[in-house]
Parts: structure tokens; sequence; C-alpha cells
């Protein structure tokens, strides 16, 4: 690898029988030499001309280096800026270039970090693996502690993606180990470490362990100026306490989220954490004030262009209407959500189901199979094991209930094959 600036400077430094202080008399301080050497600091040109005076040598000989070094470190100023774009395929060959020929004051394990991060976000999550484990392995010989908790973190959503949630569980616990035996702890981070850990703890159906890991979070950040945060701790807390049937604690979260989000301007997240608030109500038995609450969720979200949410809040809208009872309310929201989603989209799935249902009460079975197929046929695409079991379990009743007892009998074996799939997942060998 050919010598850097620094190197040329100290390398003729030392030829010429000078020390740091002689070379930088007049112009600079012993310190900054030793930086400029080090490479940790690019001269200007005035003092790279009075430095190549002093060593009696054409500045031409250094110019070349220190241009090279400019040039890369605004490239991957502009790759960092197309991440935070979003534009992440365009970031990748920028990144990959800066890899094979890095300068020193780019540290190698950042670019790589940056480069995983992208084909991370792009879906290459084989090439995201390898990536983040050279980083880990990078870091943890160079004692890196912040680095080691970074690439940890990536491991474990790059896990999640792939639904390997036990190996995802263990990135972030060990990250949190490292985290809490130093000596300065980032709460922020901490925090979003045992958020992600709620989440999935939440989706495995362990409720217990989801809040607690919650309760942690909220723990690091009591004291800090971080609303967001705190509110998105509550609003998480407030689902994990839902899914508990402490619908009371539940209605105080969501109410607490609702005032902070409030607070923050941040429209989109409140008004979704208002819908939790009235989901929660309706499941509480208030339907009332549950359909109120989401009635004028929906005005808001079509006031803001969220339509997503407005088909979202459609299907829980339905779900309410068919725990009353009233199949044509909630017939109609299932088509007004199915209208605005797009064709394979996963929230179709939940409403599919929703108005396989519906028909099942009103005895209309052709319909009701029909839906259920389709809810099964969107959770299989999107790889969701449990959602498949509990549809074929709800198909099963419908045949039961229509006296098809060999389709009946074949929906529970179906079911059976999605919960042994959704048992591995969670690494649990039967």
């Amino acid at each position: 690898m050919p010598a850097t600036l620094g190197q040329k400077i100290k390398e003729l430094r030392i030829q010429k029988g000078l020390t740091q202080s002689d070379l930088g008399a007049g112009m600079v301080t012993p310190s900054m030499i030793s930086q400029i050497e080090a490479d940790k600091a690019n001269p200007s040109h005035k003092l790279l001309q009075a430095i190549a005076e002093k060593l009696e040598t054409p500045i031409e000989y250094f110019l070349t280096d220190m241009q090279m070094q400019i040039e890369q470190i605004a490239t991957y100023k502009v790759a960092r800026a197309m991440m935070e774009a979003g534009t992440f395929s365009e970031a990748v060959p920028i990144l990959e270039s800066l890899m094979e020929d890095s300068v020193p004051q780019l540290h190698s394990a950042e670019i790589q970090y940056d480069l995983a991060e992208c084909l991370l976000k792009e879906g290459k999550l084989d090439e995201a693996l390898d990536g983040f484990d050279k980083v880990l392995s990078s870091a943890t010989t160079r004692k890196d502690t912040y680095m080691q908790i970074m690439a940890l973190k990536q491991l474990g959503f790059v896990e999640e993606h792939r639904h390997n949630y036990p190996l995802a569980i263990y990135h972030w616990q060990k990250a949190l180990d490292i985290l809490e035996k130093a000596e300065e702890r980032d709460p922020f981070l901490a925090a979003e470490l045992l958020s992600q850990l709620g989440q999935v703890f939440g989706y495995l159906g362990e409720k217990n362990e989801a809040l607690q890991a919650y309760e942690r979070a909220h723990h690091y950040l009591e004291g800090t100026a971080n609303f967001k945060r705190i509110a998105d701790l509550y609003r998480g807390m407030g689902v994990t306490f839902k899914e508990l049937g402490e619908f009371d604690r539940a209605s105080e979260y969501a109410q607490h989220a609702i005032s902070l989000y409030k607070g923050l301007k941040n429209i989109k997240l409140a008004i979704e954490v208002k819908e939790n608030y009235g989901i929660v109500k309706g499941e509480d038995g208030n339907t009332e004030e549950a359909l109120r609450t989401l009635a004028n969720c929906l005005t808001e979200y079509e006031e803001y262009g969220y339509t997503d949410k407005v088909a979202h809040t459609h299907g829980e809208m339905a779900r309410i209407h068919l725990q009353n009872k009233a199949y044509d309310e909630a017939s109609k929201h299932c088509e007004q959500a199915l209208a605005l989603l797009a064709e394979m989209a996963l929230e179709r799935g939940y409403v599919y189901r929703t108005f396989s249902t519906i028909r099942k009460e009103q005895q209309q079975y052709g319909e009701a199979v029909s839906y259920m197929e389709q809810s099964i046929k969107i959770f299989e695409a999107a790889d969701l094991p449990r959602e498949i079991a509990k549809s074929y379990s709800m198909l099963g009743d419908i045949y039961k209930e229509q006296g098809d007892l060999q389709k009946a009998i074949h929906s529970l074996e179906q079911m059976k094959r999605a919960m042994e799939s959704n048992l591995k997942e969670r690494g649990i060998v039967l």
C-alpha cells in the first residue's frame, strides 16, 4: 500500500533529523504535526507549502495524496447523505469502492458498518450478516465496545428479518450486557435495544417478558428529555397490557402516550396511539366510546392522507361491530378496508379473516371459506406461521359447522403443521 501523506511527512522529517517541534516551529504546535503525521488531520495548502519548504521537497510530492484523501472523505460524506435520504442502493457501490481504497481518516470498520446497513435495508440479508460479523470481529479485536454494541444491534435486526427470533434476542441481550458493563452508558441505545426485545417478545406471545423489557427501557429514559422515545415506550406498554388483559393499565399508558405525542406534534403517531386507545376500549366492552374514537381517527387519517391507516382503522371497526353482532356494519367496514389496500398487503389477511367470521355467523359458508382461504394465502406469502395456524383453525370451525368433517380434519392438520413451524421459528424443538 502506498505511503500516506502523514507517513511521507514523517519519513522526510526523520531523514532531515528534525523533531516535530522543529518542523512546526513558527507555524503550528508539535501536537498538530503529530496529528498530521498520524493522518488524523489534513494541513491547509498554506501549511503544507511551509512544511514542504522546511523539508526541502516540492509540494507536488504531497499534493496528490492530500487531494485523494480530501476526495475520499467527500465521497464518504456523499454516501452518508444518500443513506440519510433513504437511497441505500445508490450508496452501496460508493461504499464498496471506499472499502477497496480507503484512507486513514476513514475507519474501515465504519465504512463496513454503513455498507452492511445499506445491504440490510435492501433486503440482502446474507451479505448484511457477513458485513456486520466482520465489524463485530474487528471491534472485538480493537476492544471498541461501542462498535461491538452497534454491530450486535444490527445482527439482531438481520436475524429478526430472517424470522430467527431466538438469535435476534441473543444478539440484543449480548449488546445490553456489554452496554451495562461500560463506564458510560447511552440510555437511548439501551432503551432502543430493550424496546426491540419487547416487540419480539410480544410477537412470540411472551407478554410478561415483553413488559419487563419495556419497563427496563422506561427506567433508562427516566430523567431524559427525549419525550418521543418515552411516548414510544408508553405505546408499547399499552399494547402489552392490552394483550395481558389489563385494560385499565393499557388505557392509562395509551393516554400518557397520546399526551406526549400531541406535545411533539407527531401527528401520525398521535392518531395511532388514539386508535390503540379506542381498540382497547372496544375490547374492554366500551364499544360506543371505541367506535367514536376510531371514527375520529378515520377523519384525521383521511385529512392527513394516511390511506394505509384508514384501511387499518376500518378493519378494527369491523372487528368491534362483529363483536356486537352488527354484521352489516362490520361488512361495510371490511369492504372499505379492502378497497384501499394493495392486492397482497398483509393487512388484507386480517380483514379477510374478519370478513370470513362475519359470513360464518350469517351462515354464508361459501363466502366464509373463500375469505378464510384468501387470508391464508396472504399469511403464507408473508411467512407468518402463527397467523396461518389461526386461520386454518378458524377454517376448520367453518367446515365443522357446515357438517363437512373431512375438510375440517384436513384444515386442522394444516393448522398443526403451521403450529409446528411456528414453534421451530421460536427455537422450540419438538
